[in-house]
């Protein structure tokens, strides 16, 4: 199959040079790719056009003039059709020529082929193709293809065509994550989200997300995320240099202070799931699983916090299990399916599985997590309290509130940083909301009635177009693929901590924009939970890093994490 998939990456690159027609004619490749279209592959070449499939150690392949080519294409196609799979191709051109009336090409493509509950796949060529005008547009006359690896296309740095956020490629970015120690003993951390490495230099707290160069040379600049060059890192091995204006500042090298694990299990539907298990040097009996928050984050988490929080925890004797949500990365299913009931379901799965690991010598086994693993997190205790150990929460709104709640003072909060919308316009946006979520509780032709008029009363003011839910007319309530249908957006945690008598620590920031920490923390001061310890770290933000106000709190503003926050976790752990 290797070299049927490949046939078709030949086809593809993206360029500035000349003129814009050639790259629009690979953008329709692309697109034909993912609609598994055949038709519209054969009007992209020229009546008389051949391909050539040329592969180390099989025999060529030749496919000549715009039939043969259909035909091909079309029983190609129909496989994955059959199969619900979809082709994602993406183009470099390395090099274009222009001699007389053609355009030489040459380049790399990546083909990923996405399948409904189980991990991507993907392929690797370089190409070379011969472009031709016919009747005043651009078609391929004659398109070469073999096979490469994984670096020749990634250390391409032409701008990828369609121009896209392309995933990280785990098998080789998975051996560039962990700690690296520099020569001055100090520790640096390296994770990876989905899309890019992130760098933590523990002595300082220092955060740095990296814009990738090639596969082993990465920049970076002042703050989390951020466009500008300030220092660049280079990987070699095990070798880790920093570089500051081409000057090396930092020589580290790569350490084991814990080992990982590739795990699999299943829940109790029996969906696989799959994650790494982060086992320290000198285990202390405590393990965690460490619960996602809203969208699709795989095991790594977004910004990577999962990954580094990890790290922090088995250098201090502490067990991990981190895991990839329903239907990302290696998972099956489809997390947007899933209400906070299904994702605690998961959390749980993970207990279960460290409990059946008697080789781990496991004494107490609890969650933690951030953001919406709050509410995950009560759900499990709801469900299976005597499963759950112990509970860490970091920035969590499911800590003390609900949803409905979370997302009003999340609107409120970015309408006053935006700084363009008066005491009114703020007002109005909330109350529509407000009616949103009413109709969405309890949906009476009263309550419809009430949102779609006000609707159409805030629509008369252009700028609150984009900070209004939908009218009621539009809303599917049957549809559970929408958050504040799939969701229990009026799931209130705080009788769930009322009743569970075991550790709880809970994190919290004075600028956090998407959590309302001040107001969450007097109402779970008011239980008087003797098994509650709440922390509010002024000046933090919704991570846990540091900020200068609550308008200043997103990742291009900020540089490290918060002094205590870290620190109050590990102190914490040492407390039962």
């Amino acid at each position: 199959m290797k070299r049927i998939y490949a046939l078709l990456l030949f086809i593809s690159v993206y360029s500035t040079a000349f003129c814009t027609e050639p790259d629009s004619l690979y953008h329709s490749f692309a697109t034909a790719y993912a609609r598994l279209d055949a038709a519209l592959i054969k009007e992209l070449y020229l009546k008389d056009a051949e391909v050539l499939n040329l592969y180390d150690g099989e025999p060529a392949q030749s496919l000549k003039g715009t039939a043969a080519i259909e035909v091909y294409y079309r029983n190609f196609f129909e496989s994955f059709r059959k199969n619900h799979q979809q082709l994602v191709l993406t183009f470099k051109i390395h090099r274009r020529n222009k001699e007389g009336a053609y355009l030489l090409d040459n380049g790399f493509y990546q083909l990923e082929i996405v399948t409904p509950g189980k991990p991507s796949s993907f392929l690797f060529g370089k190409f070379s193709t011969v472009l031709a005008t016919e009747n005043g547009a651009w078609n391929f006359k004659t398109d070469a293809t073999t096979n490469t690896d994984f670096k020749d296309y990634e250390d391409e740095t032409a701008v990828p065509i369609p121009k896209r956020e392309e995933l990280l490629y785990a098998p080789f970015y998975d051996q560039l994550t962990g700690d690296y120690i520099t020569t001055d003993d100090e520790l640096i951390v390296i994770g990876r989200s989905q899309v890019r490495l992130f760098a933590y230099f523990e002595k300082t707290g220092a955060y740095r997300g990296l814009n990738k160069i090639t596969s082993t040379s990465w920049t970076a600049g002042r703050t989390v995320l951020s466009a500008e060059v300030n220092r660049r890192f280079e990987f070699q091995g095990d070798s880790l240099k920093v570089y500051e204006q081409d000057k090396p500042v930092i020589h580290a090298k790569r350490v084991s202070l814990y080992r990982t694990e590739e795990v699999s299990y299943r829940n109790e539907q029996q969906q696989q799931l799959a994650g790494t298990l982060f086992i320290p040097v000198k285990p202390n009996g405590k393990a965690v699983v460490l619960v996602h928050g809203s969208g699709a984050q795989d095991r790594h988490g977004y910004a990577s916090i999962i990954r580094l929080l990890a790290d922090v925890l088995a250098r201090k004797g502490i067990t991990v299990l981190t895991y990839d949500k329903q239907g990302v990365a290696a998972l099956e299913g489809n997390f947007e399916q899933l209400g906070f009931s299904g994702l605690a379901a998961d959390a749980l799965a993970g207990i279960h599985y460290l409990k059946q690991r008697k080789d781990l010598l496991l004494q107490q086994t609890g969650l933690g997590g951030s953001s919406q693993a709050g509410w995950v997190i009560a759900k499990a205790i709801e469900q299976e309290a005597g499963a759950v150990d112990f509970v860490f929460t970091i920035g969590a709104a499911g800590s003390g509130t609900t949803v409905i709640t979370q997302n009003l003072y999340n609107t409120e909060q970015q309408m006053r940083c935006a700084g363009i919308f008066n005491a009114l316009q703020i007002r109005n946006a909330l109350t529509q909301q407000e009616l949103f979520f009413q109709y969405i509780s309890t949906p009476t032709p009263q309550h419809a009635k009430q949102l779609d008029r006000f609707t159409q009363q805030c629509l008369k003011d252009t700028l609150l177009k984009d900070w209004l839910f939908p009218v009621s007319d539009a809303i599917d309530l049957t549809d559970k693929n929408q958050w504040f249908t799939t969701l229990e957006i009026s799931f209130n945690p705080l009788p769930v901590w009322k009743q569970y008598q075991k550790p709880m620590l809970m994190q919290f920031g004075t600028y956090d924009d998407a959590t309302p920490s001040e107001l969450i923390v007097k109402k779970l001061q008011q239980l008087k939970h003797p098994h509650l310890q709440i922390e509010l770290l002024n000046g933090a933000q919704h991570l846990g890093l540091k900020a200068t106000g609550m308008c200043r709190g997103d990742l291009w503003n900020v540089h490290e994490f918060h002094p205590d926050f870290f620190k109050q976790l590990l102190q914490w752990f040492d407390s039962f």
